[in-house]
Protein backbone atom coordinates (compact mmCIF):
# COMPACT_ATOMS: atom_id res chain seq x y z
CA UNK A 1 0.00 0.00 0.00
CA UNK A 2 1.23 3.46 -0.87
CA UNK A 3 -0.07 6.96 -1.33
CA UNK A 4 0.59 10.53 -0.26
CA UNK A 5 -1.23 10.27 3.07
CA UNK A 6 -0.40 6.59 3.63
CA UNK A 7 3.30 7.38 3.28
CA UNK A 8 3.23 10.49 5.48
CA UNK A 9 1.03 9.12 8.29
CA UNK A 10 1.84 5.41 8.04
CA UNK A 11 2.62 4.98 11.76
CA UNK A 12 -0.51 6.82 12.93
CA UNK A 13 -2.71 4.93 10.46
CA UNK A 14 -1.24 1.60 11.52
CA UNK A 15 -1.76 2.39 15.20
CA UNK A 16 -5.43 3.31 14.75
CA UNK A 17 -6.05 0.39 12.37
CA UNK A 18 -4.58 -2.10 14.81
CA UNK A 19 -6.80 -0.84 17.64
CA UNK A 20 -10.03 -1.40 15.71
CA UNK A 21 -8.94 -4.22 13.38
CA UNK A 22 -10.83 -6.96 15.24
CA UNK A 23 -14.14 -5.10 15.20
CA UNK A 24 -16.73 -5.72 12.45
CA UNK A 25 -16.49 -3.29 9.56
CA UNK A 26 -19.74 -1.55 10.48
CA UNK A 27 -18.39 -0.80 13.98
CA UNK A 28 -15.13 0.52 12.53
CA UNK A 29 -17.15 2.88 10.34
CA UNK A 30 -19.21 3.98 13.37
CA UNK A 31 -16.07 4.88 15.31
CA UNK A 32 -14.52 6.80 12.43
CA UNK A 33 -17.82 8.58 11.78
CA UNK A 34 -18.06 9.83 15.37
CA UNK A 35 -14.47 11.05 15.35
CA UNK A 36 -15.10 13.09 12.20
CA UNK A 37 -18.51 14.40 13.33
CA UNK A 38 -17.40 17.37 15.46
CA UNK A 39 -20.49 19.57 15.39
CA UNK A 40 -20.67 22.41 17.94
CA UNK A 41 -23.52 20.54 19.63
CA UNK A 42 -21.17 17.62 20.40
CA UNK A 43 -17.98 19.56 21.12
CA UNK A 44 -19.59 22.57 22.84
CA UNK A 45 -16.95 24.68 21.08
CA UNK A 46 -19.43 27.15 19.62
CA UNK A 47 -16.95 29.98 19.09
CA UNK A 48 -14.77 27.73 16.96
CA UNK A 49 -17.22 28.17 14.10
CA UNK A 50 -17.18 31.98 14.21
CA UNK A 51 -14.89 33.04 11.36
CA UNK A 52 -13.35 36.18 10.06
CA UNK A 53 -13.58 36.49 6.28
CA UNK A 54 -10.78 34.75 4.45
CA UNK A 55 -9.49 34.41 0.90
CA UNK A 56 -10.41 31.34 -1.13
CA UNK A 57 -8.44 30.02 -4.07
CA UNK A 58 -11.03 28.59 -6.46
CA UNK A 59 -8.71 26.73 -8.81
CA UNK A 60 -5.33 25.06 -8.83
CA UNK A 61 -3.27 28.22 -9.32
CA UNK A 62 -0.15 26.37 -10.51
CA UNK A 63 -2.17 24.89 -13.38
CA UNK A 64 -4.14 28.07 -14.12
CA UNK A 65 -0.97 30.16 -14.28
CA UNK A 66 0.94 27.70 -16.47
CA UNK A 67 1.57 28.12 -20.18
CA UNK A 68 -0.23 24.87 -21.00
CA UNK A 69 -2.57 24.48 -23.96
CA UNK A 70 -6.10 25.78 -23.34
CA UNK A 71 -9.39 24.83 -24.97
CA UNK A 72 -12.45 27.06 -24.63
CA UNK A 73 -15.65 25.06 -24.17
CA UNK A 74 -18.70 25.67 -26.38
CA UNK A 75 -21.77 24.40 -24.51
CA UNK A 76 -25.25 24.28 -25.97
CA UNK A 77 -26.92 27.59 -25.21
CA UNK A 78 -30.44 26.19 -24.82
CA UNK A 79 -31.30 23.05 -22.84
CA UNK A 80 -34.80 24.23 -21.96
CA UNK A 81 -36.55 21.41 -23.84
CA UNK A 82 -35.34 18.76 -21.40
CA UNK A 83 -37.97 16.16 -20.44
CA UNK A 84 -36.72 15.56 -16.89
CA UNK A 85 -38.99 12.58 -16.23
CA UNK A 86 -37.79 10.87 -19.41
CA UNK A 87 -34.15 11.54 -18.56
CA UNK A 88 -34.49 10.15 -15.03
CA UNK A 89 -36.45 7.04 -16.00
CA UNK A 90 -34.21 6.12 -18.96
CA UNK A 91 -30.86 6.57 -17.22
CA UNK A 92 -28.87 3.42 -16.44
CA UNK A 93 -25.22 2.80 -15.71
CA UNK A 94 -23.76 1.82 -19.09
CA UNK A 95 -20.44 -0.01 -19.51
CA UNK A 96 -20.59 -0.85 -23.21
CA UNK A 97 -19.77 2.01 -25.58
CA UNK A 98 -19.85 2.47 -29.34
CA UNK A 99 -16.71 3.36 -31.26
CA UNK A 100 -18.07 6.84 -32.04
CA UNK A 101 -16.95 10.33 -31.16
CA UNK A 102 -18.77 12.46 -28.59
CA UNK A 103 -19.25 15.88 -30.14
CA UNK A 104 -17.47 18.89 -28.67
CA UNK A 105 -20.86 20.48 -27.91
CA UNK A 106 -22.08 17.41 -25.98
CA UNK A 107 -18.80 17.27 -24.08
CA UNK A 108 -18.79 21.02 -23.33
CA UNK A 109 -22.43 21.02 -22.18
CA UNK A 110 -21.88 18.22 -19.66
CA UNK A 111 -18.91 19.99 -18.07
CA UNK A 112 -20.29 23.52 -18.23
CA UNK A 113 -23.76 22.93 -16.74
CA UNK A 114 -22.34 20.92 -13.84
CA UNK A 115 -18.96 22.31 -12.81
CA UNK A 116 -19.20 25.56 -14.76
CA UNK A 117 -19.75 29.07 -13.40
CA UNK A 118 -23.45 29.83 -12.91
CA UNK A 119 -23.20 33.38 -11.62
CA UNK A 120 -20.93 35.92 -9.96
CA UNK A 121 -21.75 37.64 -6.67
CA UNK A 122 -20.20 40.67 -5.02
CA UNK A 123 -18.72 40.68 -1.56
CA UNK A 124 -18.78 36.97 -0.70
CA UNK A 125 -15.78 35.92 1.39
CA UNK A 126 -14.35 39.40 1.11
CA UNK A 127 -13.92 39.06 -2.67
CA UNK A 128 -15.23 41.64 -5.10
CA UNK A 129 -16.16 39.07 -7.76
CA UNK A 130 -17.07 35.68 -6.30
CA UNK A 131 -18.00 32.80 -8.67
CA UNK A 132 -20.67 30.21 -7.91
CA UNK A 133 -21.05 26.95 -9.83
CA UNK A 134 -24.15 25.19 -11.11
CA UNK A 135 -23.52 22.27 -8.70
CA UNK A 136 -23.73 22.51 -4.92
CA UNK A 137 -20.67 23.42 -2.88
CA UNK A 138 -20.73 23.54 0.91
CA UNK A 139 -20.44 27.17 1.95
CA UNK A 140 -19.97 28.05 -1.72
CA UNK A 141 -16.30 27.20 -1.23
CA UNK A 142 -15.70 25.57 -4.64
CA UNK A 143 -13.61 22.82 -3.07
CA UNK A 144 -14.16 20.28 -5.88
CA UNK A 145 -11.72 20.14 -8.81
CA UNK A 146 -12.52 18.39 -12.06
CA UNK A 147 -9.93 16.48 -14.10
CA UNK A 148 -10.83 14.94 -17.47
CA UNK A 149 -9.22 12.04 -19.37
CA UNK A 150 -10.13 12.55 -23.04
CA UNK A 151 -10.12 9.54 -25.39
CA UNK A 152 -12.47 10.36 -28.27
CA UNK A 153 -14.04 13.82 -28.31
CA UNK A 154 -14.36 15.77 -31.56
CA UNK A 155 -11.60 18.35 -31.88
CA UNK A 156 -9.93 17.59 -28.52
CA UNK A 157 -6.50 15.97 -28.42
CA UNK A 158 -6.33 12.81 -26.30
CA UNK A 159 -4.82 13.43 -22.88
CA UNK A 160 -5.51 14.68 -19.36
CA UNK A 161 -7.07 18.09 -18.70
CA UNK A 162 -7.96 20.29 -15.74
CA UNK A 163 -11.22 22.24 -15.93
CA UNK A 164 -10.88 25.97 -15.18
CA UNK A 165 -14.53 26.63 -14.33
CA UNK A 166 -14.16 30.42 -14.02
CA UNK A 167 -12.98 30.81 -17.62
CA UNK A 168 -14.83 27.71 -18.89
CA UNK A 169 -11.60 26.28 -20.29
CA UNK A 170 -9.77 22.97 -20.31
CA UNK A 171 -6.08 23.17 -19.47
CA UNK A 172 -3.94 20.35 -20.79
CA UNK A 173 -1.87 18.50 -18.20
CA UNK A 174 -0.74 15.58 -20.37
CA UNK A 175 -1.22 14.70 -24.05
CA UNK A 176 -1.35 11.39 -25.87
CA UNK A 177 -3.22 8.10 -25.58
CA UNK A 178 -4.03 7.53 -21.90
CA UNK A 179 -6.05 4.30 -22.26
CA UNK A 180 -3.44 2.03 -20.66
CA UNK A 181 -3.12 4.41 -17.70
CA UNK A 182 -6.92 4.51 -17.39
CA UNK A 183 -7.10 0.71 -17.38
CA UNK A 184 -4.51 0.55 -14.63
CA UNK A 185 -6.03 3.33 -12.50
CA UNK A 186 -9.61 2.06 -12.78
CA UNK A 187 -8.71 -1.34 -11.40
CA UNK A 188 -10.91 -4.20 -12.73
CA UNK A 189 -13.07 -1.69 -14.60
CA UNK A 190 -11.58 -2.25 -18.06
CA UNK A 191 -14.69 -0.89 -19.77
CA UNK A 192 -13.47 2.64 -18.98
CA UNK A 193 -10.75 2.18 -21.63
CA UNK A 194 -13.43 2.18 -24.33
CA UNK A 195 -15.17 5.31 -23.08
CA UNK A 196 -15.01 8.67 -24.84
CA UNK A 197 -13.88 10.48 -21.72
CA UNK A 198 -13.50 9.96 -18.00
CA UNK A 199 -13.96 12.59 -15.30
CA UNK A 200 -12.23 12.51 -11.94
CA UNK A 201 -13.65 14.54 -9.05
CA UNK A 202 -11.06 15.64 -6.49
CA UNK A 203 -11.73 17.61 -3.32
CA UNK A 204 -9.14 20.11 -2.11
CA UNK A 205 -9.74 19.97 1.64
CA UNK A 206 -7.55 23.01 2.23
CA UNK A 207 -10.46 25.12 0.89
CA UNK A 208 -13.20 23.67 3.08
CA UNK A 209 -11.65 22.35 6.32
CA UNK A 210 -10.73 25.84 7.63
CA UNK A 211 -14.45 26.62 7.79
CA UNK A 212 -16.11 23.29 8.63
CA UNK A 213 -13.22 21.39 10.28
CA UNK A 214 -13.43 17.59 10.33
CA UNK A 215 -17.10 17.63 9.43
CA UNK A 216 -16.03 18.92 6.01
CA UNK A 217 -15.18 15.34 5.06
CA UNK A 218 -18.89 14.49 5.10
CA UNK A 219 -19.81 17.55 3.04
CA UNK A 220 -17.15 16.72 0.46
CA UNK A 221 -18.80 13.40 -0.37
CA UNK A 222 -22.29 14.90 -0.43
CA UNK A 223 -21.20 17.59 -2.91
CA UNK A 224 -19.35 15.08 -5.08
CA UNK A 225 -22.43 12.86 -5.18
CA UNK A 226 -24.61 15.76 -6.29
CA UNK A 227 -22.05 16.72 -8.95
CA UNK A 228 -21.94 13.20 -10.40
CA UNK A 229 -25.74 13.16 -10.56
CA UNK A 230 -25.75 16.46 -12.48
CA UNK A 231 -23.25 15.06 -14.98
CA UNK A 232 -25.10 11.76 -15.39
CA UNK A 233 -28.44 13.45 -16.08
CA UNK A 234 -26.90 15.97 -18.46
CA UNK A 235 -25.19 13.14 -20.29
CA UNK A 236 -28.40 11.13 -20.57
CA UNK A 237 -30.25 14.17 -21.93
CA UNK A 238 -27.54 14.64 -24.57
CA UNK A 239 -27.34 10.95 -25.54
CA UNK A 240 -24.11 10.26 -23.69
CA UNK A 241 -24.26 7.37 -21.21
CA UNK A 242 -22.10 7.02 -18.11
CA UNK A 243 -20.98 4.79 -15.25
CA UNK A 244 -19.50 5.79 -11.90
CA UNK A 245 -16.34 3.94 -10.87
CA UNK A 246 -15.53 3.58 -7.18
CA UNK A 247 -12.81 0.96 -7.50
CA UNK A 248 -9.93 3.16 -8.63
CA UNK A 249 -6.33 3.15 -7.42
CA UNK A 250 -6.06 6.39 -5.49
CA UNK A 251 -2.27 6.44 -5.29
CA UNK A 252 -1.95 6.08 -9.07
CA UNK A 253 -4.37 8.97 -9.61
CA UNK A 254 -2.31 11.05 -7.20
CA UNK A 255 0.77 10.48 -9.37
CA UNK A 256 -0.95 11.06 -12.71
CA UNK A 257 -2.60 14.30 -11.59
CA UNK A 258 0.30 15.54 -9.38
CA UNK A 259 -2.04 15.89 -6.41
CA UNK A 260 -1.02 17.18 -2.98
CA UNK A 261 -1.79 15.66 0.42
CA UNK A 262 -4.81 17.97 0.69
CA UNK A 263 -6.32 16.61 -2.54
CA UNK A 264 -8.71 13.69 -2.07
CA UNK A 265 -9.89 11.79 -5.18
CA UNK A 266 -13.58 11.04 -4.56
CA UNK A 267 -14.82 9.34 -7.72
CA UNK A 268 -14.23 8.68 -11.39
CA UNK A 269 -16.93 8.32 -14.04
CA UNK A 270 -16.76 7.16 -17.65
CA UNK A 271 -18.86 8.60 -20.50
CA UNK A 272 -19.61 7.18 -23.93
CA UNK A 273 -22.23 6.52 -26.60
CA UNK A 274 -24.36 3.52 -25.56
CA UNK A 275 -23.76 0.45 -27.70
Amino acid sequence: MEGIRLNKYSDQIKEISNKIANLPDIEQVAIIHEIIDDTPYKTKEYNKYLHDEYHISHNKENIINSNAKRIKLKPCEDISNCDLKKVITQRYSIRDYKNEEVSFEQFSTILHYSFGKKRTARGAYDQREYPFRFVNSAGGLNHLDLYVFVNKVTGVESGIYYYDFINDELIQIEHGNMRLAEKYVNYQNEFTVYSNFIVTIVSDLSRIVPKYYKRAYRMVHMDAGIATAYMQLLGEYLGVSSCIVAGFLENELEKLLSLTENDYPISTMSFGIKN
